[in-house]
């Protein structure tokens, strides 16, 4: 309690200095709840890392208003909008979905710690990073082939065990730290490879990382805090680099052409041209200026709350509510599966966005794509206040499926370790919603055939003999 009234008067005294205090406040006691809602002693913290994801989607621009010394209203980079509503907005849709979730997980009981000890010690660390490194192989097999395989999308579940086992593996590196230096080595190398393709899937693992490695921890501490810190600034310097670099590697990758087939497919060459364009890019003369022109590109990256204050000032002023359309279209195009329905029709995310914004966004033909979201879909169809009613039941059944596989995993370990992979769609507020419920379907099936049919005979596989 003596924490949180301190972080209080902390946000309150910030506040008092910001251009839009009572929405940088309401921010502030938002971030609050989310820690209060998923911080569970004695599981991983992929939730609470997945809905800080969410807070910042909504909550970036308030803060870096006041760094930039602009008013928040003028933080728009596509046309005048009403951002300073849209955020509003935006930051309640995350307390419903908070409650949803709330709900769905609060009689969850926390595992005692010896217990979480004890299985652990069962396992073989050796076993347990064969086979991460044959499953990680193994998906990016699949990522490139699930596009041409009928009814592929079922085998994203084999692609999610990759951050299923290395939650496990990092997990078991805190009870038995005898191969926790090969862990890390192999971590440092997977996101130094992620840089090689069109993709750099460097958060993933740092998500995945962070959420594993809080698994024990009752509280934060110096060291912890110290370390995160360190985490997250390297993360936002990655970040930035790579969103100011990323469009002329892209050119190599793709030969020069705007789509997203690569035709450059040597990793290593790749990694060195990457290298080669940062080099160039952030030379030592060209360093501040290329800094700061990407950390505000990443920044509005980040946010997605412009695209709601352009969807409402599109809507329904030039464009009517569609009335539950959008979501209806939605649960249809998950329930077809496409070797069933041949002729369903693809979905184009810029397409949409470009109808409800006004704005002309660039598509998969130019080897990009912007989506509106759930939140701004869910306002299309049911308007400013019964849009909050699928907001609340979209946090409900995430946390339903955190509860469920929980509870009904082959044992607690495999429980928590199935919530990894949930950063894919659990920060649904930029996420369309045909995707965060096929994704979340998917997960949800895949997960419970490998649970029933698979997980015991590899869990005796990696245990101790």
């Amino acid at each position: 309690m003596k924490n949180k009234v301190i972080f209080i008067l902390i946000v309150l005294l910030l506040a008092a200095f910001s251009s839009e205090p009572f929405l940088f406040f309401y921010a502030g006691v938002l971030l609050l709840y989310v820690f209060h809602v998923c911080w569970r002693m004695n599981e991983a913290k992929h939730l609470l890392v997945n809905l800080l994801l969410y807070w910042s989607v909504v909550a970036i621009l308030i803060p870096y208003a006041d760094m930039v010394n602009r008013p928040l209203q003028q933080m728009y980079i596509y046309g005048k909008s009403d951002i300073v509503l849209s955020s509003w907005i935006g930051l309640t849709a995350l307390a419903v979905y908070l409650m949803g979730i709330q709900i769905a997980v609060f009689r969850v009981k926390s595992i005692d710690i010896s217990i979480l000890n004890s299985l652990l010690n069962r396992y073989n660390g050796q076993k347990i990073m064969l086979v991460y490194i044959i499953v990680s192989l193994l998906s990016v097999a699949l990522n490139n082939a699930i596009i041409f395989i009928p009814g592929g999308q079922l085998l994203l579940s084999v692609t999610y065990m990759k951050w299923v086992l290395l939650t496990f593996l990092i997990a078991h590196t805190l009870v038995d730290d005898s191969n926790r230096l090969i862990v890390l080595i192999l971590i440092v190398l997977e996101i130094l490879l992620s840089f090689s393709g069109f993709w750099a899937a460097f958060k993933d693992y740092i998500l995945v990382m962070i959420g594993a490695y809080f698994l024990f921890l009752p509280k934060f501490s110096f060291k912890s805090v110290l370390l995160v810190t360190s985490i997250i600034i390297v993360t936002l310097f990655m970040s930035v680099v790579w969103t100011y670099s990323k469009g002329e590697y892209r050119k190599y990758l793709t030969g020069g052409e705007r789509t997203q087939i690569i035709v450059q497919e040597d990793q290593f060459s790749n990694l060195f041209k990457f290298i080669e364009i940062v080099r160039e890019d952030f030379s030592p003369e060209n360093f501040s200026s290329s800094f700061s022109t990407g950390l505000e590109s990443l920044i509005h990256r980040i946010s997605y709350v412009e695209f709601l204050a352009l969807t409402m000032k599109q809507v329904p002023a030039y464009i009517p509510h569609e009335e539950g359309g959008l979501l209806k279209n939605a649960f249809e195009h998950v329930l077809k599966p496409r070797f069933l329905f041949p002729d369903k029709k693809p979905i184009y995310d810029s397409e949409l966005t470009s109808k409800y914004t006004g704005i002309q966004f660039a598509g998969a033909e130019q080897g990009t794509s912007f989506s509106l979201g759930t939140v701004a879909e869910s306002y299309v169809d049911f308007g400013r206040i019964y849009m909050f009613i699928p907001i609340f039941f979209f946090g409900f059944w995430i946390g339903w499926l955190y509860r469920y596989f929980i509870v009904n995993g082959y044992n607690i370990i495999w429980g928590m370790c199935y919530s990894a992979p949930i950063f894919q769609f659990a920060w649904s507020f930029p996420i369309p919603t045909t995707k965060f419920l096929g994704w979340s379907i998917t997960y949800s099936i895949g997960f419970w055939l490998l649970n029933k049919y698979l997980i015991k005979y590899l869990d005796n596989f990696l245990l101790k003999k």
